[in-house]
């Protein structure tokens, strides 16, 4: 099975990605991510829809099923203008934090997480893949945490083409979301 690359073309990302000029890049940032990460999560969060038995009529509430586990897993520091308002809507997602230099220090930040395999949806954010630190995560996860790799979805705006193609050497069961595929100057 190969690596699942999703391109995300939001009309409105486009226009954002396009526009990365130093006195708009955090603000534009977080329209990108708040539009990205809708357009992943969309698919994963699954709504139950509730019926409350009014006296004269009946009110229809959609809410998150609270039976399944939404985690963000993310180095906050470099991603914080993309996931800033995510948690404001969406509070039953978790957002953790994320040192990924190392298999040290990502097992420092990781430690005290609770993975249900059979429940939790991970989802993985990066500003830019550029280099192979993220397998190092996912290999945690899977090793530490027993997650399957068809369980962690990544999420990067951009994504270098040399990067993609290790992860899917590692871990071909991956689900990769993306806006931009840097290839290679050969």
């Amino acid at each position: 099975m190969k690596l699942s690359i999703y391109k995300i073309s939001h009309p409105i990302i486009k226009i954002l990605l396009d526009d990365l000029n130093p006195n708009k890049k955090e603000q534009n940032y977080r329209y990108i991510g708040f539009l990205f990460i809708y357009e992943i999560f969309r698919k994963y969060i699954e709504i139950n829809n509730i019926y409350i038995k009014q006296v004269k009529d009946i009110k229809h509430i959609n809410v998150i099923n609270n039976n399944k586990q939404y985690l963000i897993l993310t180095n906050i520091s470099n991603t914080y203008d993309i996931i800033n308002d995510i948690k404001a809507i969406l509070p039953q997602i978790k957002i953790v934090h994320v040192n990924y230099k190392s298999i040290k220090t990502i097992e420092e930040s990781l430690k005290h997480l609770k993975i249900d395999s059979e429940i939790s949806k991970i989802l993985i954010i990066e500003k830019i893949t550029n280099n192979n630190t993220i397998i190092n995560l996912i290999e945690y996860l899977k090793k530490k945490k027993n997650l399957r790799s068809q369980d962690i979805n990544i999420g990067c705006i951009i994504s270098k083409e040399e990067t993609l193609h290790n992860m899917g050497n590692h871990y071909p069961e991956l689900t990769v979301y993306t806006t931009k595929i840097i290839y290679n100057n050969k």
